[in-house]
């Protein structure tokens, strides 16, 4: 299990990330309710896209704006596979284009039960080092591994103002 100690001291490194286009699923959200969207929306999001003929771009991302660490503060999820370009119109989902921003950002090799150690560890890093976040997190899972979840590899990238 991740601790705070097991975080080097200067965990976050600082990027401007690439502006993507993404078949994208949009709902309110709050901390708790997180995995009710876990599994089916991205099997559905890799779906439509198939069928849609969408060349994929890069892994799933989950986004969120305007979460604050609150179990029951509700905030925009955005649950966005990037693609090539956009194509025919998606049954039940969107095209969005998500902008460059630039970003504090730490790899996290494990599972995602260690989100919340995780963040709480990130943040007073980030806070620390005279940096401010918005709301604005994503998640770019770059491998993921059900059976073995220790093997799972996530991009977490804080959204600096």
């Amino acid at each position: 299990m991740t601790t705070q100690l097991e975080i080097p001291e200067k965990a976050l490194q600082f990027k401007e990330t690439e502006p993507f286009t993404a078949l994208c699923f949009t709902t309110q959200a709050t901390l708790s309710t997180l995995s009710r969207h876990a599994f089916t929306v991205a099997e559905d999001l890799y779906r439509e896209a198939n069928r849609l003929g969408l060349e994929i771009s890069g892994p799933i991302q989950w986004i969120y704006t305007g979460v604050n660490g609150d179990e029951t503060n509700e905030f925009q999820l955005e649950i966005a596979l990037p693609i090539r370009q956009a194509g025919s119109q998606p049954d039940i989902f969107s095209y969005q284009v998500f902008p460059s921003f630039r970003c504090a950002f730490y790899v996290h090799m494990g599972p995602w039960s260690e989100f919340g150690l995780l963040y709480d560890a990130l943040f007073p890093q980030l806070y620390r080092d005279g940096y401010q976040n918005d709301g604005y997190v994503r998640e770019v899972y770059a491998v993921i591994n059900l059976e073995n979840t220790a093997l799972c590899v996530t991009e977490i990238q804080l959204k600096l103002m």
